[in-house]
């Protein structure tokens, strides 16, 4: 029997649907048949991107005097590029909440100021506004926040698109739209009937003879087929309201004929089409003065650090070394845990929160939580502390039943995920069920040279004692595994003396970070923009190629399995064999461990063979401004891509969207590649252009069938060289899924509102599954634990009903698909 677990978390945001149709508006992406049509996405990278600007002038964070924008935003990145990568990918992050909108809501006019619903779109944005800033003020989740940033710009965009606002006043703005509680403006009432008969044939269209169909000085917007307002029927032959107007909208062949919208460049899409240049002005503008305007914007009311924070306009050049070691926190989260957790939650955010104020960052903060069944095991990573701290923030424990738990798989997952030389913090109240992975645990802590610091509870503190006594053989594989690697275990008879010794452990930390400050990174001198350039395992014997592009300025080949260089042969493009003693090369050894360091390395083919018996793991990256960042799309029926919730199902096509930052000029992109953990290729597909301007995308579309470790993306350099970029991404395909549908509103006081979710068996074998629902604000009215048994292809839709008891309490569900393998 598996089970799903569905929690009910810090903020709901509930479903409805009606009837899809195609997009109405401003598409999600850019569309490679229509380089000139501009996007949600393309808006909002001007749109925050000038904004960004004006912050930094208005806050004095860089000079700007006589400074084009792009120079004001390069001096405050500088050298470093992971900062400006993350500012462009939180950019993307706020356009897919957009997306998710206008692909799981186009059935609601007002969310597309369709159907002259312009007032109530007005006044949506208004309250979007507030309750964002409320949520600030608040202290809210900083993912939340984006959220409501993102849902507030789509509508805000939209009324440029499909408005007759751009037809009265060009590529100008109505600043009030979203804010202000009026709009100065007239619009049209029930019986006007702004618009008149024009065409709808392409061969009309494309000759402009829907130009002059409005007649009013009035603001109205069109009616849009199958959505939720209907447009009226004419009075008068010729006249009538307005359409939308797009291919799909048949109202566009009622009076009055034809339509207004404007978002694509297309005849063939949108009757306005003329107008989409000016239109796409306005909406950018409209989106700087929402966020940046100095009385009424959006950044004055976050303040500076919300702001820096919700929009990362972040670098990390104030004086701190991005060091590379990471911080690894393994959690138990099983109900036993409820009595200490509050504690660890406090002591770990805490932990990170000095830690990025120290002198040395780590490079990452790893977070695993362990449960039972191992199934349950979460990890997450990330380079952001505000991140990690609301990860650890938003904890909870449930589940368990025995005292043992799995909790060697956590410290197993944490090691793998942490850097070299680092130390890893595991907190439970509980001894090992999976004590069998003790040699795995040590091996792998051994190889990279980690150090595990257990901080036990009172195992099973909940437990009789004669239960615990069963396992105190087992609770001595934390004894074996510390003695074997240099950590320690520590037990607590309370939660205050374990969250004591959190703080110690901190202190510790900040001690021996100050004590080894000066020397940093000096031996390898890298800067904080790290590429990936590829992951292999080898054999006896096997060559690894080693593709290094001008772009390159120095290379870290790290080899796992052996502390013998005799026992390896790296060779640069002349085929000369590198070692010590050559220039700008260096070593570093610990225990299985090798690590080359090489500056200004040759352009070209260098390769690296294995000459033992044993298998070798290898990690090559590299300092270069050229890197890359995909994500999963999945792909919607009119062929547009929007974000992927939860994981694919196995066999279905899905979308994989490369972002490369900096590919140095009059390069080529040949084709994107999944790999899986040890870097063999599992699928290759040709790479296709999405987008030049504003970022430069490849995607290509591809059916997944197991799990994937990474995306590769290959290509030739300006001289014919080839390279290859490598990121880490997990891709996991599942054939059972969880959905829940999308609501955006308020959960009343006191009323019982349902949450639908569906259950869908897509593989080919009969399915048992359980479907535990939790939350944490004692909403859930009805059946928490509910067993399904579900045939191949069906599905079954299920309500889970809760009701309020808290005023100006804020709750979400998740919006993706939660799985069972």
């Amino acid at each position: 029997m598996k089970h799903l677990k569905l929690f009910i978390g810090y903020l709901i945001i509930l479903v409805t649907l009606v009837e899809r149709s195609l997009v109405s508006a401003f598409p999600p992406q850019s569309i490679p048949q229509e380089s000139s049509t501009k996007s949600h996405s393309t808006i909002n990278f001007y749109g925050i991107y000038l904004s960004a600007h004006q912050f930094l002038l208005r806050h004095n964070i860089v000079n700007g005097t006589g400074k084009p924008v792009s120079q004001v935003l390069d001096e405050f990145f500088g050298t470093d590029r992971d900062s400006q990568t993350n500012f462009y990918l939180n950019i993307l992050k706020i356009t897919d909440h957009q997306n998710i909108v206008q692909k799981e809501l186009a059935g609601f006019a007002h969310y597309h100021v369709n159907g002259e619903q312009i007032l109530t779109a007005h006044n949506y944005v208004r309250s979007l506004r507030k309750s964002l800033i409320d949520l600030a003020e608040s202290g809210a989740d900083i993912d939340i926040l984006r959220e409501r940033v993102g849902q507030c710009l789509y509508t805000l965009q939209q009324f440029y698109s499909n408005t007759n606002w751009v037809d009265l006043h060009g590529d100008t703005i109505i600043k009030e739209f979203g804010i202000s509680a009026t709009l100065p403006v007239s619009i049209s009432n029930l019986s006007d009937e702004p618009c008149s008969d024009c065409p709808t044939d392409l061969t009309s269209l494309q000759s402009g003879l829907c130009k002059n169909n409005t007649r009013t000085t009035k603001l109205t917007s069109g009616y849009k087929s199958k959505q939720d307002v209907s447009k009226p029927p004419s009075n008068n032959q010729g006249i009538g309201k307005c359409s939308h107007g797009s291919q799909d909208d048949t109202s566009r062949l009622k009076s009055a004929t034809g339509g207004i919208y404007k978002g694509r460049s297309s005849s063939a899409h949108a009757p306005h089409f003329y107008l989409h240049n000016e239109a796409f002005e306005a909406a950018k503008l409209a989106t700087v003065y929402f966020l940046s305007d100095e009385n009424d914007g959006l950044f004055s009311h976050l303040g500076i650090y919300l702001t820096k924070e919700v929009f990362q306009i972040k670098s990390k050049k104030e004086n701190k070394e991005v060091k590379d070691y990471s911080i690894t926190f393994v959690i138990d989260v099983t109900g036993s845990m409820s009595d200490n957790i509050a504690k660890v939650i406090q002591g770990a955010a805490s932990f990170v929160d000095q830690i990025r104020q120290s002198k040395r960052i780590p490079e990452k903060y790893i977070l695993v939580t362990f449960s039972d069944p191992v199934d349950l095991e979460k990890s997450r990573v990330t380079n952001d502390a505000d991140e990690m701290i609301n990860w650890i923030n938003g904890l909870t424990v449930s589940g368990g039943g025995d005292c043992p738990e799995y909790s060697l798989s956590g410290l197993i997952t944490g090691a793998t995920l942490s850097n070299f030389n680092s130390t890893i913090y595991i907190y439970t109240d509980a001894p090992a069920k999976d004590e069998s992975r003790e040699t795995e645990v040590i091996e792998i802590l051994q190889r990279k040279t980690i150090t595990p610091k257990f901080r036990l509870r009172n195992e099973c503190g909940s437990r009789r004692k004669r239960e615990i006594g069963r396992y105190k053989r087992q609770s001595s594989v934390y004894d074996s595994i510390a003695q074997a690697t240099g950590g320690d275990v520590e037990r607590f008879s309370s939660s205050q003396d374990l969250a004591d010794k959190v703080q110690e452990d901190l202190m510790s930390e900040l001690s021996f970070i100050q004590s080894n400050s000066s020397q940093a990174i000096s031996q390898n001198n890298l800067p904080s923009s790290i590429s990936i350039i590829k992951w292999s395992s080898t054999n006896t014997n096997q060559l690894t190629n080693i593709e290094v592009d001008n772009s390159v300025d120095s290379m870290r080949i790290e080899i796992n399995g052996t502390s013998n260089s005799s026992e390896i042969h790296l060779r640069n493009p002349n085929g000369s064999l590198v070692d010590s003693g050559a220039q700008d090369v260096s070593l570093q050894y610990s225990d299985y461990l090798i690590i080359f360091l090489i500056e200004s390395p040759s352009k070209g083919l260098w390769t690296l063979e294995n000459i033992v018996s044993n298998p070798l793991t290898i990690n090559i990256t590299a300092n270069s401004s050229f890197d890359i960042s995909s994500s999963l799309r999945e792909i919607s029926f009119e062929g547009f891509f929007y974000p992927l919730n939860g994981n694919p199902v196995s066999g279905e096509e899905y979308v994989i969207v490369v972002l490369l930052e900096n590919l140095p000029a009059n390069s080529s992109i040949s084709s994107i590649v999944l790999v899986d953990e040890k870097g063999n290729a599992v699928t290759t597909t040709v790479a296709n252009l999405l987008s030049v301007t504003p970022n430069l995308q490849y995607f290509a579309k591809t059916k997944i069938f197991k799990q994937i470790a990474g995306v590769q993306i290959h290509g030739q350099d300006s001289t014919s060289q080839q390279f290859i970029r490598s990121c880490k991404h997990t891709i996991n395909p599942v054939d059972v899924t969880l959905k829940m549908k999308l609501f955006i509103g308020d959960l009343s006081l006191s009323n019982i509102e349902q949450l639908e979710y569906n259950i869908t068996n897509h593989g080919g074998n009969n399915r048992s599954l359980t479907l535990d629902v939790s939350d944490d604000k004692g909403y859930i009215v009805d059946n928490r634990s509910i067993h399904f048994h579900i045939s191949p292809g069906e599905s079954e839709n299920k309500l889970v009903f809760i009701r309020g008891t808290q005023q100006s309490t804020i709750v979400c569900h998740p919006l993706c698909d939660l799985l069972a393998t």
